[in-house]
This record gives C-alpha cells, structure tokens and sequence, in this order.
C-alpha cells in the first residue's frame, strides 16, 4: 500500500527529510542550504506556483540560482517580461532561472535562502517589513539590483532632481578596468547623494550624470560579514527605445545608439555581483543511475519494476520516460524526454557522489533507501511524474 508523504505538514516527514537532506551533504562532501521552518507557507502548498517549484531546487555549490524580480504591487506581466528579457539578453541562462517576488509573497516565501539575485524594480515606496526582509537578505550574502527603485540603505538616500520626469541623459560610468564609459540612458526623476561622506564610506559611486553637478544615478554597496552586496541604480536598463517615455526622435536616436554599451554596462554590473555572463558549451546529458544503500531493498524494488514496466523495461510518463536497463550501453538515446535507468549498481562511479558515505550517514529505516542519480539532467521534477 502507498502513501504519498505530506512533508509541509507532518513534523516525523520532515525529520526524515532532514536526515536524508543530511546524508546527501555529507556524500556530495558540499554545502546544501537547510530547509526552511515554515511549513505552513501558503507559497509552498501551491504545486501550480513558479516560484514554490523554483526554489526547492537547490545548487550545491551554495544558494539556488534563481533570480527574483520585485515589482511591488504591480502585476503588469508586461513589466516583469521587460525586466525578464534585458536580463536573459545579459546572463548565461543555462545557469539561472527568473521568477517574479510578489508583494504577499515578500514576508511569507521562504526565498530569502533560496535565491542568489533580487531586483528590486518599482518607484513606489518600499514598506518597513519589506525593506527588513531585503536587509535579511543582504545579511546573509544576497545581492540586490534596483531598477530606479526607491530602496536604499545605510549612508545613501534620494534626492529629486529639478526635472522628476523620465529623460533621456548622458552617463558617464566607471568600468572595472578603470576605464569611462559614456553613453545616454532613460534616467528616473532621482539621483543619490551621499548622507554622511567619510573615509569608512562603503558606498561606491560607478556612474553620474554628465552634467555640473555629477550627480550619482549608478551607486555600489556593501552590507554585513557574509558578501551582502547591492548595485542600486536611477537608470531605467530594462527600458529601450520602444518604451512609451521616449517622447522625441533625438531620444530615440540616442537610445539606439546606445543600446549596446547599455547590455555592456548591464553585463558587467550583474557580473561585479558574482554572476556568470559567459555563455557555456551546454553539457551532454548522463544516464540514471539506480542506487540504494540496502541490497535486499534493492532486489525487492527491481521485483516490483518487473511488473510497472513494459516489455522493453519502458515507463512511459507525459512528460519524460525512463527506460530501465541493466549495464551502460555505449549507443543509449538520451533526451530530455527519454531517460535510460541503470539498474546494475556496480558499474556506477561518480567524482561528485559516494554512495559508501551517502549509506554512512543515512539514518532513516525506510526513506532515502533508494535514490536517482544524475550527473547532468535537464530537471528532476518530472522524472517520477506519473
């Protein structure tokens, strides 16, 4: 008889999980972030919702790489697609997944130790529990990138400049390198300025306005002991020349010219933040490996296979099928919708997993006994689909 575990609410199943969580970080001898307390988020009892299903998947090399996009109670789709695209445009996407942070989301999602990036992207004013929450985040190594947002921190503020509507202005940005960059960007209302300037200042100003004043728009902070970092920005990089604020056709020329040095710049914030941009060779998909740390419980499953299996060792699924066979074959087909299953445990090796030390720490009587291996798949959440 089956029973489906009901881990969000059953404090004995989320022991068992903690332990088999365990046993994992111990054999892939790497860091895996704890699961969060809260079981009894309404985000995580959502199986429709993108973001619950984002931020289960975990990167062992650290957080999980997802990319949140904060719009505050905007719920234009256009406005996240517009974030969305000039981002993908930028970053490795075989590397991240974009979610959108909703606002009810902010203080119940457990994303805070789930995600590497938010963009804070909206003008309204940032409430005091939110902007807590986003401190939270950036104490505990988060980075922050705002899109003419109203959020700021520590010894930075706003400060409204004569003309509060969006224009079209000339930047001159500080590169890396050293090196200056000009180009002309859609620029907010607002500039920053500095409340308390001093030599333990830990803001960095990497662009102003070409103007008298040099007045900052592009600003670059810390935060904490854990590599909190934020890039806060009154330029609007998600806006191109077919945004409805550009109003002239000189703007719209000095748009177009710009708008490579606009993916530059974008580029090498996002890259200052610890994120990859370089486009990587996609890597070839692996074969499954069947594993388990009791023999007897082994052979009990294959028996029961024998009998949920076709005659060429097939279970078909809607979304992605597994094909169980004994040994590696050197012609196996594997796509992302057909997926060989092998079965023989002795020709299994792997550099990023010990199935002896996975057996040494695992201390649950029944789950965690078997276990799917890959070393490169497109996603585990379909493989048991059906």
């Amino acid at each position: 008889e089956h029973h489906h575990l009901h881990l969000s609410s059953c404090h004995e199943c989320l022991q068992l999980e903690n332990s088999t969580i365990e046993s994992v970080r111990f054999a892939s001898a790497e860091d895996i972030p704890d699961l969060p307390d809260d079981g009894n988020s309404k985000l995580e009892e959502k199986n429709d919702d993108c973001l619950a299903r984002g931020i289960k998947r975990l990167n062992l090399a650290g957080k999980p790489p997802n990319i949140l996009i904060y719009l505050g109670s905007e719920t234009a789709k256009v406005k996240f697609e517009q974030v969305k695209s000039v981002l993908e445009e930028c970053l490795d996407t075989d590397s991240y997944t974009i979610y959108q942070l909703r606002e009810e989301q902010v203080l119940q999602a457990p994303w805070v130790n789930n995600a590497l990036l938010l963009i804070v992207a909206t003008e309204e004013p940032i409430s005091e529990e939110n902007h807590k929450q986003f401190m939270n985040f950036l104490s505990k190594g988060g980075k922050i990138l705002g899109f003419s947002s109203s959020f700021t921190f520590d010894g930075i503020q706003i400060k409204k400049r004569k003309n509060r509507l969006k224009t079209v202005c000339e930047l001159v940005v500080s590169k890396m390198d050293s090196t200056e960059v000009k180009l002309n960007l859609l620029v907010s209302g607002c500039v920053f300025e500095e409340v308390m300037k001093d030599s333990t200042s830990k803001v960095k100003t990497l662009s102003r306005l070409n103007n008298a004043d040099k007045d900052p728009v592009i600003v670059y902070l810390t935060y904490g002991d854990s590599g909190g970092e934020a890039v806060l920005s009154q330029a609007h990089f998600e806006l191109d020349i077919n945004s409805m604020d550009v109003q002239t056709e000189e703007d719209f020329n000095l748009l177009k010219i710009s708008n490579t040095k606009r993916y530059e710049v974008l580029k090498e914030i996002l890259v200052s933040l610890g994120l990859s941009c370089e486009l990587n060779e996609t890597p070839m998909l692996t074969p499954i490996y069947l594993l388990s740390s009791d023999e007897e419980i082994h052979l009990a499953f294959l028996k029961w296979l024998e009998g949920n299996v076709d005659a060429e060792g097939l279970r078909a699924s809607s979304k992605v099928s597994l094909k169980f066979i004994s040994s590696c074959e050197s012609k196996m087909e594997i796509t992302p919708s057909l997926m060989p299953v092998i079965t023989e445990m002795e020709s299994f090796s792997s550099e990023h997993f010990s199935l002896k030390t996975y057996q040494q720490n695992l201390q649950t009587k029944k789950l965690g006994k078997i276990l799917l291996f890959a070393a490169v798949t497109t996603t585990t959440m379909n493989l048991l689909d059906g």
